[in-house]
This record gives structure tokens, C-alpha cells and sequence, in this order.
């Protein structure tokens, strides 16, 4: 029962990593959105509705645009609502744990996403080619690997990570002192300060038409 249900959310998280840079452009990556999902489906909304927001806020500007890649704020969103309300079901100090815990593996999902669009290049080429020999059957053969692949290794990531990494989550957890804890406690709501910080600083150059520099 416990390896079913990693799957479906895997499944589900894979989904929504398509968004904005696979398919369409819904926001349902944005953590906003994820993270609460997933804590409406593990049981605690408050939980993920909390991390969605700090996430949010510290990463606001993580936005793909171009050749940009930045860190998948969506996988630290989506794996730390999952490891929290999972193993340590309305505990705010182990929530605070798990979106630490939750950061490095969103940097090891941009390399993946990184050598994943180095073999879509492998694939636009095997387009180039159809056109050019009369094939355009390979256009739609083309963008339907391309969307299979992405799903398919989001889904492997999250899975493992799922499974695997929430069993060292525990593991670490269990092994953190108590003065740990209890900073994990204190950061449960000084976090907001620090993601309203981020939010300003990340705005700081923008400009408002009405009003003017004095």
C-alpha cells in the first residue's frame, strides 16, 4: 500500500512538473499550487499551504525563460509537503526539516532537466531530417516522445526520491538534537519574514508608473 501510493504521487507530481516548459503554461507548478495539492492529498492542507507560500516567496524569480534553467522549486515544494505530512503527519519542526532536507535534490532535478533538453536536441534533429526527406509524420512523433520522456523521467526522479529520500529523511530526523528542534520551531514563523524579505529584494529594481522618484 505504501509503494502504491509513492507511485501515484509520483505520478502526479511528474505531471505537474510538465507544466511551463513541457506543456502548456497552467501554473500548476508554481508551488503555490503543488504544495497544497499534495498536502490536501496527504492529509494535512496547512502544511502545504504554509511551504507552497515560503518557497514561493524565496524563489519567486526562478522562472525558465529561454536557456535559463533554474533550480525546480516545484520538486522542493512537492517533496517536502510529502516527506513532512508522510512521516511526521502536523509536526511543523519536521516540515521545517523536510523543506531543508527537500533544497539539494532540487539542484540534482536541474541537472536531469539540463541532459534532458541536450537529448531533445537529438530528437529536433531527427525532425530536421524528416522535413526535410517529406516525412512531417515525424513533427507529431517528435513532440509526443518528447512530452513521454520528460514524464517519464520526472516520474523516476520522484519516485526514488520519494521513496528513498524520505527514508533518510526519517533516519536524519530521528538524529537531530532537541536545541535543533527547537530552532525548527522558532523558523516555523520567522520563514515568512524571510520570504516577504526575498519578495522585496527580488522587486527592489521595479518600477511603479504612478509613482515617482523623489
Amino acid at each position: 500500500m505504501i509503494i502504491e501510493s509513492t507511485i501515484i504521487m509520483a505520478l502526479i507530481a511528474a505531471l505537474c512538473s510538465t507544466d511551463i516548459t513541457a506543456f502548456g503554461q497552467f501554473m500548476i507548478c508554481r508551488p503555490i499550487f503543488c504544495a497544497p495539492l499534495f498536502g490536501y492529498l496527504m492529509g494535512d492542507i496547512s502544511v502545504g499551504l504554509w511551504i507552497g507560500m515560503i518557497v514561493e516567496m524565496v524563489w519567486i524569480n526562478a522562472i525558465p525563460m529561454g536557456a535559463a534553467v533554474p533550480i525546480d522549486i516545484a520538486a522542493i515544494s512537492i517533496n517536502a509537503t510529502f516527506w513532512s505530512c508522510k512521516y511526521y503527519l502536523g509536526i511543523q519542526e519536521a516540515a521545517i526539516c523536510a523543506l531543508i532536507f527537500s533544497v539539494p535534490f532540487a539542484y540534482f532535478y536541474k541537472e536531469i532537466d539540463i541532459g534532458g533538453r541536450n537529448g531533445n536536441i537529438a530528437i529536433m534533429r531527427w525532425v530536421e531530417r524528416g522535413i526535410h526527406e517529406g516525412k512531417t509524420k515525424r513533427i507529431n512523433i517528435g513532440i509526443f516522445f518528447s512530452l513521454l520522456l520528460f514524464i517519464l523521467r520526472a516520474f523516476i526522479f520522484y519516485l526514488i526520491v520519494m521513496f528513498l529520500g524520505g527514508v533518510i529523511f526519517q533516519l536524519i530526523y530521528l538524529q537531530i538534537p532537541m536545541f535543533v528542534i527547537a530552532g525548527f520551531k522558532k523558523a516555523w514563523y520567522l520563514l515568512p519574514v524571510l520570504g516577504f524579505g526575498a519578495v522585496l529584494y527580488n522587486f527592489k529594481n521595479i518600477k511603479i508608473p504612478f509613482i515617482k522618484d523623489r
